[in-house]
């Protein structure tokens, strides 16, 4: 087609249409127009070339209809012509299949679902090391489905990059099992001979109902069983019991790829019944974490010799239900562990007898205990000479978890403490053991007994700065409680750390379990303008009078330090 150039007339305002465009061909004039401006009545003879005349004006608009549409479409095809050209020599097309690659790649990365176990979700545990997965959801035209869409060479260079493959997320129980089954089984055969990261998880019901039939978890399940030489991260969310028998018996069989492995049986009732994990014995020789929330539901077996999981192997460890002498028993084998989380369910037995556990590379312990369960001398079996992190959820607090903080408290950065049932003088005497603390949070259950003002005071530094307070590398600092301290024991601790030559105190969050007058409100806030994060919660906010629990603002001044914040 010959290159030409349009000639361009200059643009003026249409007051018919409104647009901007040029000005369009004059009309011939209409040889009535003497009878419109006069306004007279035309005779027989002239209205009848009146309607001869309107003819011919429809006549003349229908043509130019005609002839927009026909232009419009040529337009069409002038501009898929236009695009199809401009594709020719577009820079993409000069980019070698490596690079092309490489951007699929980073296109799926960017779709990609992150997908948050339930210990990451539960504030409890999140102190807890995430194990976080980044799975592909087979969406259509979305990466990298949609790279499979835009050409030939496009789908070829898709179809060569087995990374691009090996992670699925897949929803169960739709309502067309043949899809999915299909779409899993394609989906996992382009994934050459790389390890495999699935997870399947069911349909979402805003009502859930336990004996809603699970319509094709069984037929996905099946699809995947082709392809567990090549599993290396096993993800199942809430799947039905009948769905994990077939999957329970192949993973006795040696899995040469698997490194984390994940159930959750969330609500189901029906898995102690069916029991589809009593005899198996999972041969991983690659697995390190294991997610695993009904222990004693599933009928796990811990002991040594006819063990289910490779506890020995395993380095990140979160369990459910589990009894206080099934922890001993995985512990006392998982010499390689580093992090562990347990959910006690079960006391511990007086009859029974345990080693001494000595855990030289564990530095995460978290471990929440349900109300009226007894651990008794539990925590005098552990040594964790290399402990960081740990956390404790128990009312009552055992007794023999003092010892085992001089034991091991040494090293330990990050404290947690939930529903301890403690006194202040009980709590500043295991503080006084972590000497390397850094991050402690703390939930008192209100009772008063726990964060009082000798608490606050303990942390103080002395204005002389030879006294050397409780955690002197103080970061962060999360408490719940404080029912009887007053807030000037707050001031003066947080003043004091600010006046540091180099202040390390950087996070605080206070929720008390009392109203506070708005003064001590701001006054508290206030030490955010000096560096500080501060957060402050309380039952119910006073805006409109000066009354609180706080027997009154004045009389905490007059304690020799002014709650008024001044440049540290």
């Amino acid at each position: 087609m010959a290159s030409r150039e349009p000639f361009k007339q200059p643009a003026t305002h249409c007051i018919d249409c409104g647009e901007m465009h040029p000005r369009r061909a004059e009309l011939q004039p209409s040889p009535f127009h003497s009878l419109m401006v006069e306004e007279k009545m035309p005779n027989a003879s002239e209205t009848a070339a009146i309607r001869d005349f309107i003819v011919d004006i429809d006549a003349e608009m229908a043509w130019r209809e005609e002839a927009i549409k026909r232009l419009r479409c040529e337009v069409v095809e002038l501009r898929r012509r236009s695009d199809h050209h401009k594709a020719i020599i577009a820079p993409i097309r000069r980019l070698p299949p490596e690079t092309m690659a490489e951007i699929f790649l980073q296109l799926t990365a960017m779709e990609k679902t992150l997908k948050a176990t339930p210990k990451q979700i539960n504030e409890l545990t999140m102190t807890y090391s995430p194990d976080i997965h980044y799975m592909v959801r087979p969406v259509v035209h979305r990466a990298p489905l949609i790279f499979c869409e835009i050409s030939r060479k496009w789908r070829a260079i898709a179809l060569s990059i087995p990374r691009l493959w090996n992670s699925l997320s897949i929803r169960c129980k739709d309502k067309k099992t043949s899809t999915s089954t299909w779409l899993c089984e394609m989906w996992l055969k382009r994934s050459g001979s790389l390890p495999l990261t699935i997870r399947l998880y069911p349909r979402p019901y805003k009502f859930p109902s336990f004996d809603r039939p699970f319509e094709d978890s069984e037929d996905v399940v099946k699809t995947i069983l082709p392809f567990a030489a090549r599993w290396g991260s096993l993800d199942l969310d809430n799947l039905p019991a009948s769905s994990l028998s077939p999957l329970c018996h192949t993973l006795s069989e040696p899995m040469p790829m698997l490194e984390t492995l994940s159930v959750c049986h969330g609500w189901q009732s029906a898995i102690t019944e069916s029991a589809p994990w009593e005899g198996v014995r999972v041969d991983a020789p690659k697995l390190r974490r294991l997610y695993f929330d009904k222990i004693g539901g599933a009928r796990i077996i811990t002991q040594r010799e006819q063990a289910t999981f490779p506890w020995s192997q395993l380095t990140h460890i979160d369990l459910g239900d589990c009894s206080a002498d099934d922890c001993l028993q995985i512990l006392s084998q998982a010499s390689a562990a580093v992090e562990c989380r347990f959910d006690i369910t079960w006391s511990f037995s007086p009859e029974a007898h345990h080693p001494s556990i000595l855990l030289p590379e564990l530095q995460t312990l978290q471990i929440h205990v349900h109300d009226n369960v007894s651990l008794g001398p539990w925590w005098n079996y552990l040594t964790c000479p290399a402990l960081a992190t740990l956390f404790v959820g128990s009312d009552p607090l055992p007794q023999s978890l003092p010892a085992f903080i001089t034991r091991n408290g040494k090293t330990i950065e990050d404290f947690t403490l939930v529903n301890p049932g403690l006194d202040d003088d009980e709590f500043m005497a295991y503080l006084a053991d972590m000497p390397l603390l850094r991050r402690l949070k703390v939930s008192d259950a209100g009772q008063g007994r726990l964060i009082t003002n000798e608490f606050w005071e303990s942390l103080t530094w002395a204005t002389a700065g030879d006294l050397i307070p409780l955690i002197p590398k103080l970061e962060s600092l999360d408490i719940t409680g404080g029912v009887d301290c007053s807030h000037k024991y707050i001031v003066r601790m947080l003043k004091s750390r600010l006046r540091r030559a180099a202040p390390e105190l950087k996070f605080v969050k206070l929720s008390f379990w009392r109203n506070l007058s708005s003064s001590v409100y701001s006054k508290l806030l206030a030490f955010g303008e000096f560096g500080l994060k501060m957060t402050v919660d309380h039952l119910e906010f006073l805006y409109d009078r000066e009354v609180g629990s706080e027997a009154s603002d004045t009389e905490d001044e007059a304690g020799g330090d002014s709650g008024e914040l001044e440049n540290p």
